[in-house]
Order: C-alpha cells, then structure tokens, then sequence
C-alpha cells in the first residue's frame, strides 16, 4: 500500500517536509545530536516521505511513519541473516530512532539494543503501543507486509472498508479471513467470517461454535458483497477487539 506524503504529513510530521522525505529529516536528527549513521536508502513500495531504511551486509533497519492516525515512527531491524523477524519498535520522537540507528550502524546487535532500548520487541504487534494492536494489524495486513498473516488483498481492503469491522482483529488462514474479539491466544471470535469458494468467490459464514451449527449467511459472493454482509451481521454486544487473550469466563471485569 503506497502512502503519499501529502496523505500522511497533515501536521503530525511536520519535519519529513523536505526533499529526501523520511530519509532526510533521520539523517538530520541524528547529525543534530552527534549521532553518526548510515545512507539511508527508499523502501520498495512506500514513497521516500514515509519511509527510510539503512543496509549493514545483509542486515536492514527500516522506519515508516505511515499511521494517518497518530504520530508514530515504526521501526523494523532485521538480523545479520536477513531474516526479516529481528527486533521491532514504535515511538513517536524521531530522535529516539536515529539513537538507536546510530548504535545500530556502529555494529551494535539486536541483544545489545534489545537490553538497552525496552520500546524494542520481538514482534511487530508486540512493538505496537497499548491501544494500537488492532490497527497496527490492520497497517501491516493492508500493507501488505511479510511480517504478519496475510489473506487475500482485495478482501482485505473491502473488509477495511467497513468501520464496524476495523475494531475487530484481522486473522486469515488457510484461504479464510476471521476478524476476532481478541489479539492473541485464547482466541474469541463473534463476527461471522469469510471463507473462499472454489470459483474465487466468498461465502459468509456465522463462527464457530460448541453450542450452535455454523450457518451459511451467504453464497458465491465478490469480495466487497461479503465485507457488506459480515457488516451487516455484527453482533450488537460485540468489539472492539481486546488486547491479549480472552478472559476465561468471557467477562471483561
């Protein structure tokens, strides 16, 4: 998902305003503060506004500022292997970025930065700050980025399209794509789900349950007729979609 820098700055990023964008304003933070760091490069699939990265050998440490929401700098740093599942960060003082991008370029490892940084985690929606699992989910998947599950784009984005469905957890697998009550294990679901046919159509189908037959809502549908009608079929009492697993009684005292 490409973002344009006149979509994202609006005022909350006020310093990416010059011509290397993101890149640019990194550099000259870091150069502010007696920090050294390496040539930053564009990201593929993201305008140079929004997003920067460094390359040290097969290792990469990658910031995006693309939350139209809230002021937020996403950090990604990939290991010496080029494995992409390295450390993760969020924060909103650009100067934090270029600190930990300087010890970072100065060979610092993803231990040494992890001890030393705890805004630093070992998984992207771990790294997403209290309050912003869900979306960050929702950036990632939408993204497109191989840092999360990922299910079929165009119903992605027709699910996205929906308010009363953003509240809720994305969670594709295996060709189907749930929106769940809680960001991780025990797992709730209450909102009906969308599950492929053979003819790469949707069918709408009610969750899951011990106590009740899953029912068949609808049938042979294009991506944004089957967003519509899980819209349609939120349960009244149901979302947002809590952070963490789901309480073993249900409740939420």
């Amino acid at each position: 998902m490409k973002e344009r820098f006149g979509d994202v700055a609006s005022g909350i990023y006020p310093e990416l305003a010059v011509p290397g964008g993101l890149g640019e304003a990194l550099a000259g933070v870091a150069a502010g503060h007696g920090h050294v760091v390496g040539p930053m490069e564009p990201v593929e699939g993201f305008d140079p506004a929004v997003a920067a990265c460094c390359v040290r050998g097969e290792a990469r440490f990658a910031v995006y500022a693309t939350n139209v929401d809230e002021r937020e700098f996403r950090i990604e740093i990939s290991g010496p292997s080029g494995w992409r599942w390295g450390a993760f960060g969020s924060t909103d003082h650009l100067a934090v970025v270029a600190a930990i991008l300087h010890e970072w370029c100065a060979g610092a490892s993803l231990p040494e930065l992890g001890r030393k940084w705890s805004l630093l985690a070992a998984s992207p929606l771990e790294a997403a700050p209290p309050g912003r699992v869900v979306s960050t989910a929702w950036r990632l998947t939408l993204e497109r980025s191989p840092l999360i599950r990922l299910g079929d784009a165009e119903l992605a984005e027709a699910l996205y399209a929906q308010p009363a469905l953003r509240v809720f957890f994305p969670w594709p697998s295996h060709g189907q794509f749930s929106l769940l009550s809680s960001t991780a294990d025990p797992f709730h679901e209450e909102v009906p789900r969308v599950v492929p046919t053979v003819d790469g159509l949707w069918n709408v189908v009610t969750p899951y349950s011990r106590q009740t037959p899953q029912r068949l809502l609808g049938s042979g549908l294009s991506a944004r007729e089957a967003a519509a009608l899980v819209a349609a079929h939120v349960p009244a009492d149901s979302g947002p979609a809590i952070e963490g697993g789901w309480p073993a009684d249900g409740g939420l005292a």
